[in-house]
Formats: C-alpha cells, structure tokens, sequence
C-alpha cells in the first residue's frame, strides 16, 4: 500500500463508488438502481451520470434509459492492464494451486479500503465458487482479503473499522470490532486465513497475503470451493497450496525476506509512518 493524500474529495468518491458498481453480472443500472445500490439521492446520481457520459466514461441506451461502461474506460483499461505484471506473474501460480486442489483460485490486491480481483482459475467442477475478475470486495469478509486487512499497518486496520465499509457483507461476516481484531492476530500468527461462508453460504476459503519488494501487503492468493467438498480434503494440503503461491509470488515481486513478512511493516533502515488509505 502507497501512502495517500491526507484528505479526500467526498464528491469524487462518490462517483467513483458509482462506475464500481458496474460488473460482469451487472453491466447495466438505471438511476434509480445505483441511487439505491450506493443510497445516494437520485437527483445527485443522475449528474453524477450525465458528467461521466459526457466524458466518454458511461453511455446511456436511448430506449431503455439504462447505462453501461463507454469508451473511455476502455481505453484507460488496456493502459492499465499493461501495467498489471502481478496478474501475468500469478497466473501460473494460480494455475498450479487450481489443479492442486481442484477448487477455484483467486488473486485479490488492495484498492484503497476495497480488494479486486484481478485474476482467477476456475474449477473444473461443474458446482464451483464463481468469482469474477474486476469484481470488488470487503477487506474483513472471507479468507480471500482478510490477509490483506491483517498485514496493513496498525493506524491503517483501526481506521478501516471506523470507516463505513465495516459492514456486514454476508452471513457470517464478523463485524465485531474485538473478534475481527483477534481473528487478524491469528492470521498473522498462523501465515494463512481461512472462512466459512463469512460472503456466500456453504463456500469456505483459505487464503494467504502477497507482499511487494518492501514487504508491504499488496494482495492475496486463495482457494475456494464448496463446503461440502473442501470438507473431504485435508485443510492443510488447501492451506500450503496457497502458502506457496503467495511465498512464490512474492519473491517475483521483489520480496526477498521471510515470508510472512513481518509485521507491523517498515522501510529498509526505518519504520515508515502509515497513512490512511483514501477512500475511494
């Protein structure tokens, strides 16, 4: 995690809270729909829109009044993917965790006080975990980003659980402030998460954090699949599977200590002062 401005422009992040609602599962919104997804006032999502729309970044169907990505976002998309090195590296890796476990693989990063996924192998089963590359996510619900949460600096974690996106996510999300404290510490203490359907209902997860040449969490490598069938495989073999391909990925993104790396994390030669993450 880069440190961040120390204040935010509220107006600007609610914008972008609004084009973060689109996905693949849902490529299309009307006013109505994203000023209910994001309970924001219609009037004030409306302009919000039309800006976007004049930009390039939404167009609108002239029939059906409902938006979708436009071009420019395009664009900026193909700029960014070519600086996605985490992604390409961690294919092979997620590959090989895929067909270890014969369950889903996931790599999520950090985006501001969110994760993203930004690739994925699925299962070859037909009943599998469906995660979906682009799609956002609660640092503090399930094994695929806890890890994250766990490795940021101190102030970093206390703020997040005074932001507005400690909410409950699924159902059994913790959302106490105690319990998730101590859940973190074990994940630190053991190198690795895991849930049980903490978002979705019967999915289990065991997760481990990825971390940058300076031994910042950037990410995290998981394992996901039904419970009943991660139920007749040994935990452990699920937990070093994603042990090594976080180890693994971390070393090609330049981190050359321990792994986990330690924690509370530091500059070479000092300790760095955290920031607190912009919201986005």
């Amino acid at each position: 995690m880069r440190a961040a401005p120390r204040s935010t422009i509220q107006s600007l992040g609610r914008a972008l809270r609004l084009l973060q609602q689109f996905s693949p599962s849902h490529p299309e919104w009307s006013v109505g729909e994203l000023a209910a997804a994001a309970g924001l006032p219609k009037g004030t999502v409306s302009k919000i829109l039309a800006t976007f729309q004049e930009h390039g970044y939404l167009i609108q169907d002239p029939v059906t009044r409902r938006y979708r990505l436009g071009p420019a976002l395009l664009v900026a998309g193909r700029m960014a993917e070519n600086g996605l090195d985490i992604a390409r590296l961690a294919l092979p890796l997620l590959r090989r965790v895929t067909e270890a476990s014969g369950e889903t693989s996931i790599l999520m990063v950090q985006a501001g006080w969110r994760s993203i996924c930004l690739a994925k192998v699925d299962s070859p089963h037909p009943v599998r975990m469906a995660a979906e590359v682009g799609r956002f996510a609660s640092l503090h619900s399930g094994a695929s980003n806890k890890p994250i949460l766990a490795y940021l600096p101190e102030e970093a974690i206390d703020a997040y659980l005074r932001s507005p996106y400690f909410v409950r996510r699924g159902p059994r999300t913790i959302t106490d402030r105690e319990q998730l404290l101590a859940n973190l510490a074990e994940i630190r203490r053991r190198g690795y998460s895991e849930s049980d359907s903490e978002v979705e209902v019967d999915i289990q997860a065991f997760g481990a954090a990825v971390f940058d040449a300076y031994g910042w969490v950037t990410g995290a490598i998981s394992i996901a699949g039904p419970r009943q069938r991660l139920a007749h495989r040994p935990a452990s073999a699920m937990v070093a599977a994603v042990q090594d391909a976080a180890r693994e990925l971390s070393r090609l993104l330049g981190w050359q200590g321990t792994w986990p790396a330690p924690w509370p994390p530091a500059r070479p030669g000092q300790r760095r002062r955290a920031s607190n993450p912009s919201l986005p």
